[in-house]
């Protein structure tokens, strides 16, 4: 279906049909309860319980089918042909992906997938997300190290400059952040591994879950850093690294991977080329689309579609008509 990568690409960057191909993969990153006062930026990662058990029992009404990333490989490398096909992965490794998301799928039957980043389970994760939103919400100025400073005084106000600081750490030097974090917010006291022991599984949930048929384990790299800033060979660190790791955990080999953050401002050809040398089974991009049988050749690059809670159910009823721009 596609000649070659770039044009693969470059298709993903103008117009797709919407959940039209074979298979569509849905990304999560949290299931939980929305908290006022929390910057929209950070509480989008999340879809509610009542919303996914709702979402999935909707699809099930229109006929959906929900596999595993294993089936999906299967499917795509035997050529086999089918439709309305889903699939559920979920990214990081949030506590509440197995206090509230595990026991939702488990009752309604539904594989699923959990890339891990290991240094959520180790306790080492840096979720300067999260850490930067308490600073943000707690203070009406922040000042970075070269005292830039950001008025935060209304909602508006508050979420833009978390956008915008964003942006500024995910251009930082990767392999060093810890260092590059304490520097940029040299004005604050800021425990940038706190947030771990409150939002991330543990490895004891995680070896928990590897035990039920319905859970595959993924991988997600080591540190969660954006791999278009590494060199070839940390970005092989970090993913075997975090793979192996998970194995010796589960007992099992980890065949499937996510990108951290996963877009083409992260991630691209020569990331794709590294990825694709070690082998794994899949390995899924947030670039959006749908799933069609060409992506064979592009294992190495899956798009998926993020499942939000404002997610338009009526696409899926015209899941042969609706377009939409990609990423």
């Amino acid at each position: 279906m596609f000649k070659n990568l770039k044009n693969y690409l470059r298709k993903q960057l103008i117009i797709e049909p919407y959940l039209s191909g074979m298979a569509v993969i849905f990304t999560l990153h949290r299931v939980a309860p929305f908290e006022t006062g929390k910057l929209p930026s950070n509480e989008n990662m999340k879809i509610s319980p009542e919303y996914l058990e709702q979402f999935v029992k909707e699809l099930m009404k229109r006929g959906y089918s929900f596999i595993s990333l294993d089936r999906l490989y299967e499917i795509l490398i035997s050529g086999e042909q089918v439709s309305k096909q889903v699939v559920f992965t979920l990214d990081d490794g949030y506590k509440d992906n197995f206090e509230i998301a595990y026991p939702i799928f488990k009752k309604l039957n539904i594989p699923f997938t959990i890339y891990v980043t290991t240094s959520f389970p180790n306790k080492e994760a840096l979720l300067w997300w999260y850490s930067l939103e308490d600073l943000i919400l707690a203070n009406d100025k922040i000042t970075l190290y070269q005292n830039d400073k950001y008025c935060c005084h209304t909602a508006e106000e508050r979420n833009d400059i978390f956008l915008k600081i964003r942006r500024i750490i995910l251009s930082l030097e990767q392999c060093d952040l810890s260092s590059e974090l304490t520097r940029m917010f040299s004005h604050y006291d800021i425990d940038w591994k706190a947030k771990c022991d409150e939002l991330a599984m543990s490895w004891d949930d995680i070896v928990s879950l590897s035990k039920d048929s319905l859970v595959t384990i993924g991988g997600h790299t080591k540190n969660h850093y954006a791999l278009n800033k590494l060199c070839k060979s940390d970005i092989i660190t970090e993913v075997e690294g975090a793979n192996k790791l998970i194995e010796s955990k589960i007992g099992k080999t980890v065949s499937h991977f996510s990108y951290p953050f996963g877009t083409r401002h992260e991630v691209g050809i020569r990331e794709f080329d590294v990825i694709k040398e070690l082998g794994l089974k899949t390995t899924t991009t947030a670039r959006r689309g749908p799933i069609y049988k060409g992506h064979v050749n592009y294992l190495e690059c899956l798009p998926r579609i993020m499942l939000t809670e404002n997610f338009d159910m009526q696409s899926i009823a015209e899941i042969r008509r609706r377009r939409v721009v990609t990423l």
